[in-house]
């Protein structure tokens, strides 16, 4: 037997609703938000925040460090931040242009 975790039922209930009129997408700082809630803070954003059609996150409490990418105007960009004494995630938003913003958190280990 395969358990679900709650919030993955609640994701498919509000992505259900999109199609009573509400929306399933979240600006970025309704993302953020969700985030301090878990006691994340805001840290750094790399590339220009505008319009996205998609995001995802990257974070691993394990990893002795990760590597944010971001692209403006085309171009890759990387920066890997240490996790020696914080933990940090990664939220990606990709833009219809083909460009990449992320919004850096992290909390203390």
């Amino acid at each position: 037997m395969i358990e679900r975790p709650v919030y993955s039922c609640r994701l498919l209930l509000l992505c259900l609703l999109t199609s009573l009129g509400y929306s399933c997408s979240q600006e970025p700082e309704e993302i953020v938000a969700d985030w301090k809630e878990e006691g994340w803070t805001k840290f750094k954003t790399h590339g220009t925040k505008k319009e996205f059609s998609r995001q995802g996150k990257l974070a691993s409490e394990k990893a002795q460090s990760i590597q944010v990418s971001w692209i403006e105007r085309g171009k890759r960009k990387t920066k890997i931040y240490s996790q020696s004494t914080h933990y940090y995630a990664a939220l990606r938003f990709f833009c219809n242009d083909g460009d990449e913003f992320v919004i850096v958190m992290r909390k203390r280990k």
